[in-house]
């Protein structure tokens, strides 16, 4: 058995030694994989044998394996010399018609005769198919087809494309703007002045031919403030052909299409669902004239040019008059030279399409044009505001109680033993003007009139306090400590009307030297009163003294060339001296108009005296240019303007401190001023003394000429009164009576008696022929009308009325109208002021010191203000109760303030709201500009982007009620705009006046929101003063109030509530404009407030600061918003003819039958290249297209800027290519890692011809090899796994590499001594068992 051992491995050896000398053999052979021979030992047993004592039969071939190893790489010239680096199998084809598929790593490519690429042995090169970009179009081994080379790439292809990359220079000059282009630019191609750069590139026509085509490019703009972007226009010129862009739709990047909408804002997504373009038209808008934008615009109107003279700067002051009293001299009375205007129902106002106009009145005063501005617009907006009326609720607002404390030896205080108690629901003048009901009522006041009204209730109750209105006898002046401190006021009726003629209304004064007046401690003055109708404006004003000019000749002359006016006298006027004010009143009857007018009623200052005549300077006066001369002797001139006596139209102003408005109640007081004119008795006091003052002659005529008669006693009288002594003085003619005076006022004596001095008693005369009846005119109290100077009569309401009947101070019958009343409370200067913090929110009460404080007969140190003594809580109006009130020292200054409150009565104004209107006047066009506080125009749902639902229209008209010329009332109230309005000139007449409709997009207000509370404010909190947590600090619109919250218990919602209305009320102390229409909202989710204005627009703010707990310990401001839009202009032809796009694309100059609405396609200038501050390009981002189609001249192209820039760099080309080509035939090949086989062709084409499919399997050394490097798939080896070059599993492909022989010459040459040496060992060992086999032989 050994020898057969033996010749096992001597088998084994040659095949090892065929395996390595094959290796060896194909050490040069590409692609080829070395083998490996394996042997297995023989081994046999049978089942009775011992294994352990066995011994192996040899060995055996087991197989021929394969070493799929990497080779090397060897470089090559050939692009078909191929290389895998890593994984897979070339993939072959043996014969086109074959379905076997072989594979192999031999990349030794060429060309066979039908330019299929093939190995060696003849066999195809399978591809997968691609498209013209290479990618692969299927990747299945079915798809794959043997790649064959085009010679050819077709037919000629016209340029159609071309992406062409520059970088135009930043620095470069505006080619329009040369010196040499003042007259205008033209475009040359042949002169380098019109352009600033310059390229050229070959294009190709339909047949192949080339064609040189030149960009030329003129900067046109450089980037401004205005508008931060470079721009270059472009021309293309081909065969000195300048050829004109198609239009360029605008698209974003993208390249959707952009739509803009009517203000220019810009979206690829039209909101409307109902938006389409196909098969329509629409306006040319480019995107360059969406230049600048502006604000959205609101509604407007500006009136006619003022016919009130402002002056140049608008500093000229108007007067505004709203006192009834004062309307004659309005222009609303039909004086067209009047340069006062009423106030009252000034303008009526509608914005915004309110259902109702408002209607506005303004206050009284002076204004220059932009003071009125500012009052119109305050006026407006109080009048569209939410402010309400303060309401005093019957039983619990009504009484309003004042403590005055004196300072005790020992420090402590002592009131007074009764609170002075006022009746805030009693009648005063102020309601009855108003027309307020207070009887059994909770009656609502504005707060000038509670303010107004108040301010005369506590005057009344501190002049009842002392003495008692009721009988007027003293009461509890010594406990105010104003004994000594008594005037008397007496007030007439209401005027029947307004008297249209100046008037001296004669009083008598009454004074006693003593506490306790007697007829011996008594005296009469006479003062005179002067109601002037001067310039139609009633005044009126008291003087000691009044003087008559001459009975006879000239009595006033007025020299123009001199501007002096002199006054003759009698005799020369004791009682007038220079520099002193005089008035003029006297009845004119024959007298130059225009002179009276300029005279009757008027102060003067007395500029010379000299003998009987007094001269006045007139300068600066407004005469007439004409001299005068006056004869009429009926004239007086009145001196020494009373320091004793005043009088005044009440409520016409000061009706209370810092008031801006005034509630005229037609009525004339007359009252006792100056401290020397004080006392300690009533006025009842000298009433029933019955003091004669002054009489009327009722008839009888005396016989004594030029003579007088004194010392005359009554011989009788209808009266009771007595004492009396007269003077009577004859006239000249010595048969009438001129005067008759009182010397000695006896007693007992009233209006209206009769009074009979016997003619016996005069010089000459006899009874009862002579007797003289008078009648009593004054008699009685401390101020008396004695009677009228002039006899004059008005008729009023169709009846002929005296003149001291129409001033409301006489009855037609002669009696006095005048209600006369003791009192020490000055109301021009109360002693307690009453007023309105309109920062805090809370009433105010201040005494005068000097009247009430320490060191005045009242000696108080201070005083405390509370509601009802049996109040139990503060009322509505913040008052607190007697035990809660707080005392404040008098000192000069110090405020007692009440709780703050909110005004909880019926709105003001039950109307529309509106907030943020604004007057503006115009110094150079002298007009004034009233616009809405919104912004925007009529829009209906998604009609504009952003407006998600219907926006209404910003709009606002202007006009005036007409009124009447006789009281400025309105004659139909159903017709707002009937009348005129000549201070601010809009109205029916005013055509000129211009309306403008808002613009644009709605403003939005300004919002503050707050953070998260520190705690959760849906359960219900307390509100505590603790560290002023309650107190708020907010500012609306430049308007700032501290708002304090009463304590309490709260939820988030409703001190949103008690925020809302406290801001509300905010009022600007100075301007009076007010807070409206901010809202507060508690959001339970966010556990947070907003604020939220009224106002809207980049004017509206807002600005809270509360406590840290409520999150409102740092509130960022918040401001409202103007919508910003671009006023679209449609684009124009050279002609400026109006351009459209039709629905082919093209530019037409008709419009289209079909146009779009609402959103239009934008397009960009044609040609243009806009870059921004940072030189990338704007636009365009799309293609631009240049079509020129002639005879013998076809030119289609897209052009693509994308790649351009404009650098600080000079001019360059980026990049550029096109799409044309010749026809080319094959001139090379290109292959890539990824296996993708490109042609490259004469023409310039590089096409791609398909992608080596690289093969892969599970097992390859199960592959069977059949020659040449080639293998084909076994059942061991498993299905072909196909795949592309790179991708996972696969390796690169080299192209101009070839994979060597995997082969190890080295190795190979050790393993062949190895196997011979084994050959050897094997034939030693069969030569051992031949000799041992021999012996035994031999043996036997």
């Amino acid at each position: 058995m050994s020898f057969y051992t033996a010749l096992t491995g001597l088998n084994g050896s040659q095949s090892d030694i065929s395996a390595t000398s094959n290796n060896i053999a194909n050490v040069g052979t590409t692609g080829f994989k070395r083998s490996r021979a394996e042997f297995g030992d023989i081994f046999a047993t049978s089942p009775l044998q011992n294994a352990s004592s066995s011994i192996g039969s040899g060995t055996i071939l087991k197989g021929i394996k394969q070493q799929f190893t990497q080779g090397n790489i060897s470089s090559s010239l050939n692009a078909l010399d191929l290389a895998i680096s890593g994984q897979g199998f070339f993939t072959l084809k043996p014969s086109l018609t074959s379905a076997q598929k072989v594979y192999t790593r031999n990349g030794s490519l060429n060309v066979n005769n039908d330019r299929y690429v093939v190995d060696s042995a003849g066999q195809y090169l399978l591809v997968y198919p691609v498209n013209n970009d290479g990618s692969v179009t299927a990747k299945d081994l079915d798809s794959a087809l043997p790649l064959q080379l085009p010679v050819t790439s077709g037919d000629p292809q016209a340029t159609s494309n071309i992406s062409l990359g520059v970088n135009v220079p930043a620095a470069a000059d505006v080619v329009p703007d040369r010196p040499e282009f003042s007259d205008g630019y033209t475009f040359d191609p042949a002169n380098p002045n019109t352009f600033t750069n310059s390229t050229s590139i070959t294009i190709f026509d339909d047949l192949g031919n080339p064609t040189i085509a030149t960009m030329y490019f003129i900067k046109t703009q450089s980037a401004s403030a205005n508008d931060p972007t470079n721009k270059y226009d472009t021309r293309l010129v081909i065969n000195d052909t300048v050829i004109g862009p198609d239009l360029v739709p605008s698209v974003d990047d993208a390249g959707n299409q952009i739509f803009i909408d009517r203000f220019g804002m810009q979206t690829t997504a039209v909101p409307d669902d109902n938006y389409f373009l196909e098969g329509k038209g629409s306006a040319l808008y480019k995107r360059d004239d969406l230049q600048t934008l502006v604000d959205s615009q609101p509604g407007k109107l500006t009136g006619e040019q003022t016919e009130f003279d402002f002056g140049e700067e608008g500093d000229r002051l108007v007067e505004i008059v709203t006192d009834p009293i004062q309307f004659n001299a309005t222009r609303e009375s039909g004086d067209a030279d009047s340069r006062v205007y009423w106030g009252k129902n000034f303008l009526t106002v509608n914005v915004d399409n309110g259902d109702v106009p408002v209607n506005i009145d303004l206050r009284p005063g002076k204004y220059n044009a932009t003071q009125l501005a500012a009052e119109v617009e305050r006026a407006i907006n109080t009048a569209y505001g939410d402010d309400s009326k303060i309401q005093v609720v019957q039983n619990v607002d009504d009484t309003l109680s004042i403590n005055l404390f004196k300072l005790n030896a020992d420090g402590s205080s002592t009131g007074l033993t009764t609170a002075v108690s006022v009746d805030l629901l009693a009648d005063s003048y102020v309601s009855t003007v108003e027309g307020i009901t207070l009887t059994g009522a909770s009656p609502d006041f504005t707060r000038e009139q509670f303010l107004a009204h108040s301010q005369a209730r506590i005057n009344a109750a501190l002049n009842d306090y002392a003495v008692d209105a009721s009988n007027d006898t003293i009461d509890g002046a010594s406990s105010l400590g104003v004994s000594n401190q008594l005037f008397a006021r007496a007030v007439g009726t209401k005027m029947d009307g307004i008297l249209t003629k100046t008037q001296i209304v004669n009083l008598k004064h009454v004074t006693s030297s003593n506490s306790t007046p007697a007829t011996t401690t008594t005296s009469v003055a006479d003062r005179y009163m002067v109601y002037s109708y001067q310039g139609e404006r009633p005044s009126l004003s008291v003087y000691d003294n009044k003087t008559r000019v001459n009975t006879s000749g000239t009595t006033v002359s007025f020299d123009a060339t001199q501007n002096t006016m002199t006054i003759n006298f009698a005799s020369a006027p004791s009682n007038i001296s220079i520099n002193e004010k005089i008035r003029i009143a006297g009845e004119f009857q024959t007298a130059d108009a225009t002179a009276a007018s300029h005279i009757n009623g008027r102060e003067f200052t007395v500029n010379n005296v000299s003998g009987s005549s007094i001269t006045i300077n007139t300068t600066g006066l407004s005469f007439p240019d004409d001299s005068f001369t006056l004869t009429e002797t009926d004239i007086y001139v009145m001196s020494d303007e009373s320091e004793s006596v005043e009088a005044f139209f009440e409520g016409a102003s000061n009706v209370y401190e810092g008031a801006a408005v005034n509630f005229s109640s037609e009525k004339i007081v007359i009252r006792e001023i100056g401290d020397a004119n004080k006392h300690a008795y009533t006025n009842k006091q000298i009433n029933d003394l019955g003091l004669l003052t002054s009489v009327a002659v009722g008839g009888g005529f005396g016989v004594t000429a030029n003579g007088s008669s004194t010392g005359l006693s009554q011989s009788g009288t209808s009266g009771s009164g007595s004492g009396a002594r007269f003077t009577v003085v004859a006239n000249a003619a010595g048969n009438g009576v001129a005067s008759v005076t009182v010397t000695t006022q006896g007693t007992g004596y009233k209006v209206g008696d009769t009074i009979t001095i016997a003619g016996s008693g005069l010089a000459g005369g006899a009874s009862p022929a002579d007797d003289i009846t008078l009648t009593v005119t004054s008699a009685g109290g401390i101020l008396q009308v004695a009677d009228a100077q002039f006899t004059i009569n008005q008729t009023i309401s169709g009846a002929t009325v005296g003149s001291l009947d129409v001033l409301g101070l006489q009855t037609s019958a002669g009696a006095s109208d005048l209600s006369t009343t003791t009192d020490w409370v000055d109301e021009k200067a109360p002693a307690l002021k009453v007023n309105y913090n309109e920062n805090t929110q809370q009433l105010e009460f201040r005494v005068d010191r000097t009247v009430l404080g320490t060191g005045t007969e009242s000696n108080f140190n201070s005083f405390s203000v509370f509601g009802a003594t049996t109040a139990e809580a503060s009322n509505n109006l913040g008052v607190p109760t007697q035990d809660d009130a707080s005392t404040v020292l008098i000192r000069g200054g110090e405020v007692l303030r009440t709780e703050p409150f909110v005004a909880d009565g019926e709105e003001i104004q039950l109307n529309d709201k509106r907030y943020g209107v604004t007057v503006n006047y115009n110094s150079d066009t002298q007009n004034f500009t009233f616009a809405s506080g919104t912004t925007g125009e009529l829009i209906a749902a998604d009609g504009a982007l952003g407006v998600a639902s219907a926006q209404s229209a910003s709009s606002i008209s202007v006009g005036r009620y007409s009124l009447s010329t006789t009281d400025g009332s309105i004659i139909d109230a159903t017709d707002h705009f009937s009348g005129d309005n000549h201070l601010m000139s809009v109205g029916v007449s005013k055509t000129d006046a211009i309306a403008t409709d808002g613009r644009g997009l709605a403003s939005s207000p300004a919002v503050s929101i707050g953070d998260a509370a520190n705690e959760d404010l849906t359960s219900v909190f307390r509100m505590t003063n603790t560290n002023g947590e309650n107190i708020f600090n907010v500012s609306v619109n430049g308007i700032s109030g501290v708002i304090e919250i009463p304590t309490g218990f709260y939820v988030g919602s409703t001190l949103a509530e008690a925020l809302e209305s406290r801001i509300n009320q905010i009022q600007d102390p100075v301007t009076g404009d007010t807070v409206g229409g901010v809202t507060v909202r508690y959001d339970s989710a966010a556990n947070n407030f907003t604020f939220t204005t009224g106002t809207t627009g980049n004017t509206s703010t807002i600005k809270v600061k509360g406590a840290a707990r409520f999150g409102l310990d740092d509130v960022p401001l918040g401001v409202g918003d103007i919508p910003q839009i671009y006023n679209l202009v449609q684009a124009t032809n050279a002609d400026g003819v109006a351009l459209y796009v039709d629905a082919t694309g093209n530019v037409v100059t008709q419009p289209p039958a079909n146009l779009v609405e609402g959103y239009y396609p934008l397009y960009i200038d044609e040609g243009e290249l806009t870059f921004d501050n940072g030189g990338r390009i704007i636009s365009p981002k799309n293609l631009v297209h240049y079509e020129r189609q002639e005879e013998g001249f076809s030119i289609s192209l897209d052009i693509d800027f994308g790649q351009s820039t404009q650098f600080a760099q000079p001019f360059s080309v980026l990049n550029v290519e096109q799409d044309g080509f010749t026809s080319g035939r094959l001139d090379g090949l290109e292959i890539d890692a990824s296996g993708t086989i490109r042609a490259n062709y004469t023409n310039g084409q590089n096409n791609p011809l398909g992608k080596i499919v690289l093969a892969n399997f599970n097992n390859q050394n199960g592959l069977k090899q059949i020659g040449n490097a080639t293998y084909v798939e076994t059942a061991v080896s498993g299905a072909a796994q196909v795949g592309e070059a790179g991708s996972e599993g696969y390796g690169n492909i080299l192209s101009g590499s070839l994979e060597r022989s995997n082969v190890d010459i080295t190795e190979e040459l050790v393993n062949l001594i190895t196997a011979q040496r084994n050959f050897q060992a094997s034939a030693k060992a069969i030569e051992t068992t031949t000799t041992l086999t021999t012996t035994i032989i031999n043996i036997r």
